[in-house]
């Protein structure tokens, strides 16, 4: 399908060129109709929402990891200076 020397074939080529043009379409025709386009919208905000919580949710052990790491730190110097 590719050709070293003149890049894509001319099939190759039109073939994508039919099937991303296929995809717009079907998005064009989908999203055309006020139902599919809320029904998208509350999708990506349930998504949003998850995955805001799991970055809460990561921020939130870090912190911690940090805070436990610095208590290790603490009680190392303490023994140090025994």
């Amino acid at each position: 399908m590719v050709n070293k020397d003149k890049g894509m074939s001319p099939v190759a080529a039109g073939v994508v060129g039919a099937v991303v043009g296929a995809a717009v379409g079907a998005t064009a025709v989908v999203l055309s109709e006020e139902k599919n386009r809320k029904a998208i919208g509350k999708e990506f905000n349930k998504v949003k929402g998850q995955v805001e919580d799991m970055a809460s949710g990561v921020g939130n052990k870090v912190q911690e990891a940090a805070s436990q790491g610095q208590k290790k730190i603490e009680e190392v110097k303490k023994d140090l200076k025994k």
